[in-house]
């Protein structure tokens, strides 16, 4: 079983959503949101995992918005690329990639317009550091690099990784959980706030698939019902229709126009909703023991030195 680090307790928790941001950023940012659908999702799945992040950290208020104010506002220098290199649906060139790689310093110098949101500026520009000083724009390491750039790193780097793109499909969650942790190996990135992200997503893929065996158990349910109606409409079929048939029927309540061709049809797709969740339970099974392992990994790695951090001035961890 695997345990949280002790929680910070917390007061009046709200979420946090687009509604709260500056009215002109919101000009910013619908720009980025209408360059294309890929850009616009990434946006919202990074706020999304962000939440997640902070919900299992159990961030007060000001802190878990300040953090979705930056994930919001972490890929606004993209309004800034060339949308040919944005949306291109191959590899980028060399020389592709050190234009995209300039929307860090663009989105900095966006976020530095706003006197109210100035504070978010190094978190905007940092977000694609790396630990050992192999990210961009500026090559920082490690102390060098504000917490709340790693948090945002890891809610980004995930949605990348498991959300499909136009040049690619997504990885599934526990690849995508690997994949990083093979980046904290090489001292790339923290195991931290991939801990607490892998915490949620370990919930609520446990409890997707109990939603689906309680779906899995009903569908049995209806396939018993469905079989026991099948039998009667043969016998009907062969034998006549009498008022014993009719009797048997009225106990099952009908709807009007439900026929033996109605029940075939329900009873073909009963049996293929039936095949289709015995799968989807199966590969969520698989997934969550991997990604348990990965949880367990993650937490393994976090180092002495990870404690005390403070995200925004409060302390977190």
């Amino acid at each position: 079983m695997l345990k949280k680090p002790k929680k910070i307790n917390i007061l009046d928790r709200k979420s946090i959503n687009y509604a709260e941001l500056d009215k002109e950023l919101k000009v910013e940012l619908s720009i980025l949101g209408g360059l294309d659908i890929f850009t616009n999702a990434h946006v919202l799945g990074v706020a999304a995992n962000t939440q997640k992040i902070c919900d299992a950290l159990d961030l007060d208020y000001k802190t878990t918005k300040h953090c979705i104010l930056a994930a919001y506002m972490h890929d606004v220098g993209k309004i800034r690329i060339p949308s040919e290199i944005l949306q291109k649906p191959g590899k980028l060139t060399d020389e592709e990639y050190e234009i995209m790689k300039k929307h860090t310093v663009y989105g900095y110098e966006i976020v530095c317009k706003y006197d109210q949101f100035r504070y978010l500026a190094p978190v905007v520009r940092g977000h694609h550091e790396n630990l050992d000083g192999s990210g961009y724009p500026d090559g920082l390491v490690d102390k060098e690099i504000t917490e709340e750039a790693k948090l945002i790193k890891v809610a980004d780097v995930w949605d990348a990784l498991t959300q499909r793109r136009q040049y690619k499909e997504g990885f599934p969650m526990s690849k995508a959980a690997e994949i990083m942790l093979g980046d904290v190996k090489k001292g790339k990135m923290g195991s931290k706030y991939l801990y607490y992200l892998l915490i949620v997503i370990v919930e609520e893929l446990a409890e997707k698939n109990k939603g689906n065996k309680k779906e899995l158990k009903k569908a049995k349910e209806d396939l018993i019902t469905l079989k026991d109606l099948d039998s009667i409409y043969k016998q009907i079929y062969d034998r006549g229709y009498s008022p014993r048939y009719a009797r048997m029927l009225k106990k099952y309540e009908l709807s009007p126009g439900y026929d033996m061709s109605t029940n075939t049809n329900l009873l073909s797709r009963t049996n293929a909703k039936i095949e289709n969740l015995e799968k989807v339970i199966k590969e969520n099974r698989q997934e969550l023991s991997k990604l348990k392992r990965e949880c367990r990994e993650a937490r393994r790695r976090i180092k002495l030195k990870e404690r005390g951090t403070y995200l925004f001035g409060k302390r977190v961890f």
